[in-house]
């Protein structure tokens, strides 16, 4: 038998209004509840995080920068395959078997987040590298340089377009 807690009812309502807030108006980042709104175990309820990107260009790389606090380097996963970067984490709950006190109010999420972006074709996929630092995931991404344009020489005269034809007409033979 649970004891009914009236708190646990008024925090499960406050947080599905601000669920809908976010959805509704399109604010970040979105935090989403994957279990049932009368769910009662708040540890065991799997939240979804959007994870919001900045993405910028310059001539020889990207560079995509995801804000991910309280995040260590270990806990994100980044990878690229056949053209799809994938960056991916989970928070895990932390283990109070060692202290002895209980939580009168636990608001710091348990929660994952998983974004892929197709890459553009002049990405290098074997040389993108990651850094994290002060809970800024940041990726470099570089392009493959562009060919320089070709210059074509273009001769003048009648012998010249004469030539041409000629090597056309054995090309055919």
């Amino acid at each position: 038998m649970a004891r009914w807690d009236p708190w646990s009812d008024l925090f499960n309502m406050q947080n599905e209004m601000n669920r809908w807030v976010s959805e509704a108006f399109g604010s970040g980042p979105y935090l989403t509840t994957t279990t049932p709104v009368g769910s009662r175990n708040l540890a065991a309820a799997a939240q979804t995080v959007y994870l919001p990107l900045d993405i910028k260009q310059t001539d020889k790389e990207f560079v995509i920068e995801a804000s991910v606090p309280g995040f260590t380097p270990e806990e994100v996963e980044v990878t690229a395959d056949q053209g799809v970067l994938t960056i991916r984490g989970e928070r895990k709950l932390e283990s109070d078997s060692d202290v002895k006190s209980t939580y009168l109010r636990r608001e710091r999420a348990v929660y994952s987040f998983v974004r892929q972006l197709t890459l553009p074709v002049d990405v290098k996929e074997s040389e993108i590298s990651a850094g994290f630092l002060n809970g800024v995931l940041t990726l470099h991404l570089p392009r493959v340089e562009a060919p320089a344009p070709r210059r074509i020489a273009v001769t003048a005269g009648p012998a010249a377009v004469e030539s041409k034809v000629l090597e056309a007409g054995l090309a055919h033979s």
